[in-house]
């Protein structure tokens, strides 16, 4: 009999020190503090002094949300991982956001390995990382492919993915099972795919005994049982780790025990990786300061039609550039931040890519066109079409949808401004960046102005923000 721990966290974005988390009480939002790196680095270094069997393994987006990490391109990190004990990591879709040389760079930089067989350098057709790799433990080993987002060049800015081709994964991960035969007791699938498509691809792909799955920022607490696969999830932002505990028999796994460990202030830091963030977090020490606003309300993204921390932006943007209309993309990241002070620092949380800003105009028909597109990317029947975050935010507008009519007929009600959407009227939308509308890059005027200077402004002439309780997105 063999026993083996694997601890998994995802999608981290930049999320290094102590922070408010968004936990459910009934059905009100609580913020609890939790998470940050000094605590993880902690908490590994005493498991793995207890236990020589112990894998801890990262699910991506590692290396961009927060200001540190993306004014340094990824770099600031560095010192971070080097001390954090990982054993191995693939990339998510923000870690391609400084290109491809950059992310090599990385790569080279990090004393753990890199695994994705779902992408390839474009000039040489090979692959841009290894496939999969085994860990030999003791009594036990352990084959780990990993599968990273394979729709970056579709959802993505195009400087994301140039230069690199991705797919869906399904024939190279059953290739790479395949590799593994009688190589490995035991195959995990280290995925930053999102929890529906791991699920499939689960369904699709014999022999997989474990998916740690990331991108859709779930707290699986239950593993969720597929085709003999366990499926779990841990969160996300540093403040949850997935610990799976598994027995093996015979190079079986017989048993297992799971728990979504929340990391709660009850957890003690390490010293050294204290010292490490502090120095990190240093040179924007002038941004952590500089309070720009207040508000009255949660500001979060824990809702999937619409959530207060994306009405800041949209109504930021439509004050600014006196539009119909406004939208952000539906992202996932983000920290919650506190009724109170907002800092210019958390502002770079809540956008970190700071978009430049654009005005556009689109016709009626065009905008519920695009408006059911981003409804299919996230509703879609199959999951393997599931592209998008959440919802598309916005202001100006209010939508009633049937999230499982059949794709193309999901909107009900489109009112802009309090009136019926008019097809062939033309609409001024404001946005930023190239992530939002792809479609329509070359009809947008862009305006040298960006998103943070533009909520900063926004909130210093209207006072303390405070989120509409009215829902203007409704799913019926």
């Amino acid at each position: 009999m063999t026993k083996l721990t694997i601890i998994q966290q995802n999608d981290t974005h930049g999320s290094l020190e102590l922070h408010h988390e968004l936990f459910w009480k009934e059905n009100h939002p609580e913020l609890r503090k939790t998470g940050g790196l000094p605590r993880i680095a902690k908490y590994i270094r005493e498991l793995k002094s207890q236990n020589e069997n112990v894998l801890f393994l990262d699910g991506g987006d590692l290396f961009h949300g927060t200001l540190p990490l993306v004014a340094s391109k990824g770099e600031a990190i560095l010192p971070a991982l080097e001390k954090m004990g990982l054993d191995g990591w693939v990339p998510g879709n923000w870690d391609f956001a400084y290109g491809k040389e950059q992310l090599s760079s990385l790569v080279k930089a990090l004393p753990f390995p890199s695994v994705a067989c779902n992408v390839k350098d474009q000039e040489t057709n090979e692959l841009f990382m290894k496939p999969f790799i085994i860990k030999e433990l003791k009594g036990v080993k352990v084959g780990i492919i990993g599968l990273t987002y394979p729709y970056v060049d579709e959802t993505m800015p195009e400087s994301f993915s140039r230069g690199l081709a991705f797919s869906r994964g399904v024939e190279e991960t059953r290739d790479c099972v395949e590799a593994l035969k009688g190589q490995a007791d035991l195959v995990v699938l280290l995925s930053h795919m999102g929890l529906p498509l791991d699920v499939e691809l689960a369904n699709l792909v014999d022999g997989i005994d474990i998916v740690l799955s990331g991108h859709s920022h779930d707290r699986v607490e239950e593993p969720i049982t597929v085709n003999d696969t366990l499926v779990v999830q841990a969160g996300s932002s540093a403040s949850f780790l997935g610990k799976l505990d598994i027995t093996l028999e015979g190079g079986r796994m017989e048993d297992y025990r799971y728990e979504l460990v929340a990391i709660d202030e009850s957890f003690p830091e390490d010293e050294e990786m204290a010292g490490i963030i502090a120095d990190i977090l240093e040179p924007y020490s002038k941004e952590r300061g500089n309070i720009v606003g207040k508000t009255e309300s949660i500001l979060h993204r824990m809702t999937l039609n619409e959530a207060p921390m994306d009405q800041l932006i949209t109504d930021a943007y439509i004050h600014a550039y006196d539009s119909d209309l406004a939208f952000s993309h539906g992202w996932r990241y983000g920290t919650p931040v506190p009724a109170g002070d907002i800092t210019e620092y958390e502002l770079h949380t809540i956008i970190p890519t700071n978009p430049e800003m654009f005005t556009l105009e689109m016709t009626g028909e065009r905008l519920m066109n695009a408006l059911e597109k981003n409804l299919e990317m996230v509703f879609s029947r199959d999951p393997f079409m599931q592209k998008g975050g959440y919802i598309l935010r916005s202001s100006g507008l209010f939508m009633s949808f049937k999230p499982y009519n059949p794709e193309g007929n999901r909107i009900q009600k489109l009112l802009v401004r309090g009136q019926e959407i008019g097809l062939k009227k033309k609409y001024k939308i404001a946005g930023a960046g190239k992530q939002l509308f792809k479609g329509a890059e070359a009809d947008k005027t862009y305006y040298g102005v960006f998103a943070v200077d533009v909520i900063k402004q926004f909130l210093k002439e209207k006072g303390t923000f405070k989120a509409a309780e009215e829902q203007k997105i409704l799913s019926t």
